[in-house]
């Protein structure tokens, strides 16, 4: 009787982690499918994390148990390696060869610099704080995104604090100009010259755009893009009103299909945004470097485009989950460095110590690759 509920019990783990694989197999094809063409697979897509989390789960099980069932959770785990990378990285400190040609980035979506705050006394100092700490970073290139520049205030003139102050180089595409003649827009500042440099504009959106800037490395050319992609459009709120909903099904259900509205309009957007960012890239004479707020998780269509023809600094320099994003949910990784051949990242960072915006910052150092001699 034993052997036989021994027997019944592990069919039906079997059976579970068998239905957990084919969930993942479906995401990863699902990764592929433009949501222009069938928008459902990014929703499919979006759900990878929970299956990759069970199969690591079932592997486990099957360890403890010392099946040799253990082969099928552990097969996914080796030949899947690459998406659960995408979870979270375990990379150590890389030594760089003296005299290495090295070069720093730092990206951030300054939300503004939180210029739209209901100010008193202390949310003025938070303001002036986090300009402070962008305008004496180290790096050498900084990619600013909702980047918020008024030439008439003491406070928000960034153009000057972080640009002029330091003699850095600039390029700042001014996507509008707000009711109080601030600019508002998408900014690359750099210690070293830029030579050439222009916008690419995603199609009707006035917000929404990515800027390039071809900047010469003491005599190396690296091509350096500042990108800002459709928002979710998810606010703390909507969170909010979702949670109180449960129990409530008709509030519950007019809730739920408000947030996967949202999140349809953005897996589209994105999805059409990345395509134009890479025709662009692939353009490109010189080694690209690419940072920026994506909007979107490692498990969409949109970083699965980039990460098929770039590398992703966070994969190969990071450690730990890298969460990006500082608002209601929770270990979301939408902000991102891609690099192309050309260069290698040896070093990356999440600035958790700069949390006065919507967005962690995040910064990786490179070593730009010694020409082949012809």
């Amino acid at each position: 009787m034993a052997a036989s509920f021994r027997s019944i019990r592990r069919r039906v783990w079997l059976t579970l982690n068998t239905l957990v694989v084919l969930w993942i197999l479906l995401g990863v094809l699902c990764l592929q499918v433009p949501p222009a063409e069938f928008w459902p697979a990014a929703f499919i897509a979006f759900s990878l994390p929970a299956p990759l989390a069970l199969n690591f789960l079932f592997l486990l099980y099957w360890l403890l148990r010392r099946s040799w069932l253990v082969v099928l959770p552990l097969s996914v785990f080796i030949f899947g390696w690459g998406y659960y990378a995408r979870l979270a990285s375990i990379n150590f400190e890389e030594e760089v060869a003296a005299g290495a040609k090295t070069l720093q980035v730092l990206s951030f979506n300054t939300h503004v610099f939180n210029a739209y705050t209901n100010h008193d006394g202390s949310e003025i100092e938070a303001s002036m704080d986090m300009i402070e700490w962008v305008a004496t970073h180290p790096a050498d290139i900084i990619c600013l995104q909702e980047f918020y520049s008024n030439r008439g205030s003491s406070t928000y003139n960034t153009i000057s604090k972080i640009g002029n102050r330091y003699n850095r180089y600039r390029f700042f595409s001014v996507s509008y100009v707000d009711r109080n003649k601030a600019d508002v827009g998408t900014a690359i500042f750099s210690k070293y010259p830029i030579v050439n440099k222009g916008v690419i504009r995603f199609g009707e959106s006035h917000v929404n755009r990515a800027i390039w800037a071809d900047v010469d490395v003491k005599g190396d050319t690296v091509r350096i893009y500042s990108a800002h992609l459709q928002s979710m459009s998810i606010k703390s709120q909507d969170i909010e009103n979702t949670y109180s909903a449960i129990g409530n099904e008709e509030s519950f259900k007019k809730e739920g299909r408000n947030l996967a509205r949202r999140l349809k309009r953005g897996f589209v957007a994105r999805g059409n945004q990345v395509e134009l960012l890479l025709e662009h890239i692939r353009e490109s004479p010189y080694p690209v470097i690419i940072s920026g707020d994506f909007n979107d998780i490692p498990f969409s269509y949109t970083y699965n485009e980039m990460a098929e023809e770039l590398k992703n600094a966070f994969v190969a320099a990071g450690s730990g989950i890298g969460a990006t994003y500082n608002g209601p949910l929770p270990f979301l990784r939408i902000d991102n460095q891609f690099y192309s051949e050309a260069l290698q990242a040896y070093d990356f960072e999440t600035h958790y110590e700069m949390g006065l915006s919507d967005h962690f910052p995040i910064s990786a150092k490179y070593v730009l690759q010694p020409k082949a001699q012809e």
